[in-house]
């Protein structure tokens, strides 16, 4: 089965299992967004066996607010 160094997930809790499936020895997976459930059971065999890391990640955090205004109002 092929597998990834890094994947970028925004759909969550859903596909946490299948995403781990997927990953290389030692590599990450980073939760960007959940459209699914926030929590998640992890096989924390799984962790031994590949040794991955995951991260979660909030994407415009910092200036979200001033985001979504340009986002709504359509300035640039």
């Amino acid at each position: 089965m092929p597998c990834v160094d890094v994947i970028l997930d925004c759909v969550g809790a859903a596909y946490l299992q299948r995403n781990l499936v997927y990953l290389n020895v030692d590599d990450r997976l980073f939760i960007i967004g959940s459209i699914t459930r926030f929590v998640a059971e992890l096989n924390i065999a799984a962790m031994f066996e590949k040794q991955f890391s995951i991260q979660g990640k909030v994407i415009f955090s910092k200036r979200r607010n001033e985001f979504l205004k340009k986002a709504y109002d359509g300035s640039s």
